[in-house]
């Protein structure tokens, strides 16, 4: 990997797991695609970290968070804030979620 470090939040695995168990469901080979998918999107990320679309929140402790599409998997979103040295990933989710909860229960 080069450019910037990858910082997973605590939940972060946690996500990937559920996701990846409610794909396998269906396809242990999209569930194995997936995990890459994230592993490469996350590689992308650190080498281009203004990547995505900036996400608009009301709440201050939102500011700076962008979207990145999970490539092949296109209703699944990383959602991160990128440093001057770090790409800080604060969830791996379907898009439909309500996004703005699930943040301000992670910063």
């Amino acid at each position: 990997m080069n450019g910037r470090r990858i910082i997973l939040r605590r939940d972060v695995p946690e996500d990937m797991h559920s996701i990846i168990e409610w794909v396998e469901r269906y396809s242990t080979a999209a569930a194995d695609r997936f995990a890459q998918a994230v592993f490469d999107a996350l590689d992308d990320l650190s080498s281009m970290p203004g990547k995505g679309s900036p996400k608009h929140f009301r709440s201050a402790r939102l500011e700076g968070i962008r979207s990145w599409g999970v490539p092949g998997f296109r209703k699944f979103l990383i959602l991160y804030r990128a440093t001057p040295d770090a790409i800080d990933v604060l969830a791996v989710t379907h898009g439909s979620r309500n996004l703005r909860g699930l943040l301000l229960k992670r910063v």
